[in-house]
């Protein structure tokens, strides 16, 4: 079996401003994208799996990945292969949100939508 060619992509950004990473985490199913990662404890995961369990277009999780990508949340493998295989492994920045995601968690057990009249 010969071995498959890998093409790894990140823009090694280490630092994103504040209006971007707002701008970014404010757009349609990043935070879920990114609490896929964190759920995960850091291992890749495959294009195919994140548009399953998310239920997402395919162009619109490949525009939020992309997305993540360049602001370095996220690096991209692909592997050279067929069928086609992409994955997508956090970086530092999303390891450092696992906590930011905890309290969230927790904040919607007290306030979630069976205690917003919103929804």
């Amino acid at each position: 079996m010969s071995e498959a060619t890998v093409n790894q992509e990140s823009t090694g950004s280490e630092a994103v401003d504040e209006r971007t990473l707002f701008s970014l985490l404010g757009r349609a199913h990043t935070l879920a994208i990114l609490n896929e990662f964190v759920s995960k404890d850091g291992q890749s995961i495959r294009f195919g799996v994140l548009q399953d369990t998310l239920e997402l277009s395919p162009n619109t999780l490949s525009r939020r990945l992309d997305e993540l990508v360049e602001a370095g949340f996220l690096e991209r493998t692909q592997y050279d292969e067929i069928p086609p295989r992409v994955e997508y492994e956090p970086t530092e920045m999303v390891d450092d949100l696992a906590p930011v995601f905890q309290k969230l968690e927790i904040w919607m057990e007290r306030h979630g939508s069976d205690q917003l009249e919103c929804f």
